[in-house]
């Protein structure tokens, strides 16, 4: 596989594909906007920036366009309307074209806690079909949570994503998002689905506080304090009910086993009846007491039971 630098591609020849003109440009891809032309729509194609050179990488591609378009029948994955490879090997996805991303929303200005929650109804939801067909995202982040006028929230990037049969750490490693994974994509264990879980949860506090959780600042710490970070509580959000952020805190338990499954995860974020200006955590029990699926104990405090251990 050859690698190219970021800004040394020319404009690509993709078929059927008119006036390409640049969106986003990155050290794994570039993102055009351009016209379908035989049904007139815009769309986005992500053109990497390697080029596949051997069998292997060729496979790999391949095995990524499958997963993708296996996920894209979802309501709230995006669509992938075809893929390829360029005359000059650089392989290409045809996409739906969104609005924006939620890292863009969360560096504008962070969500409220009933978007937050729906966001992450939406997006559960999405990686309950993905498990359920075997497939891993592995890359949850604000900025592969897309919107558009017709669609609030879509999860785009299976780039990632393999069947779970099939496990590759090491091209994990080299480009997972360290903020939002968790604390056994750092060591040898086998991925499961908790990792996503793990990650959705990270991304929703993150779009609600405006930055990752325990994270000070924008700049990545050394392996050694990012794995210190993990022995680290997580903070209230300021303004978002408690019961909300104790949903999160347990979707991003240390322990996989002890974290809900995107099923669960799905079902308690839905059962959350929250009241739009119900936001602090002594509203919290004003803003959920007509749930009794998510039901606080005695204390009337968002301090509950959690049966994910058990697993």
């Amino acid at each position: 596989m050859t690698e190219i630098p970021a800004g040394a591609l020319p404009t690509p020849y993709v078929p059927g594909m008119t006036g390409l003109s640049i969106m986003a440009r990155g050290g794994y891809a570039t993102v055009y906007r351009a016209t379908q032309v035989s049904v007139g729509r815009q769309v986005a194609i992500k053109v990497e920036n390697r080029t596949l050179d051997s069998a292997r990488d060729q496979a790999r591609f391949l095995r990524e366009a499958r997963a993708a378009g296996r996920m894209s029948s979802h309501p709230h994955v995006v669509d992938l309307f075809d893929v390829g490879v360029t005359v000059d090997q650089h392989p290409y996805l045809i996409m739906e074209l969104c609005d924006g991303s939620y890292l863009d929303r969360m560096r504008v200005s962070p969500i409220g806690a009933v978007e937050g929650r729906d966001v992450g109804v939406k997006i559960a939801d999405a990686l309950v079909h993905s498990h359920a067909n075997g497939v891993l995202h592995r890359d949850v982040k604000p900025a592969n949570i897309l919107y558009s006028k017709f669609n609030p929230a879509v999860l785009a990037d299976f780039g990632l994503a393999v069947l779970a049969e099939v496990r590759d750490a090491s091209m994990t490693l080299e480009v997972l998002t360290p903020a939002y994974a968790p604390p056994e994509m750092f060591s040898h264990e086998v991925p499961s689905g908790a990792v996503d879980v793990y990650s959705l949860c990270a991304t929703l506090y993150a779009v609600m506080c405006g930055r990752p959780p325990r994270w000070e600042s924008d700049r990545s710490p050394s392996l050694i304090g990012l794995m210190d970070l993990f022995s680290k509580p997580i903070p209230d959000l300021p303004g978002i009910p408690g019961i909300l952020t104790d949903v999160l805190r347990n979707g991003m338990a240390n322990d996989p086993k002890a974290r809900p499954t995107a099923e669960q995860l799905r079902d308690l974020l839905a059962d959350l009846h929250l009241r739009p200006g119900v936001s602090d955590r002594q509203g919290a029990s004003a803003a959920t007491e007509d749930t009794p699926t998510v039901a606080m104990d005695g204390t009337r405090r968002a301090k509950r039971k959690w049966p994910f251990a058990s697993r």
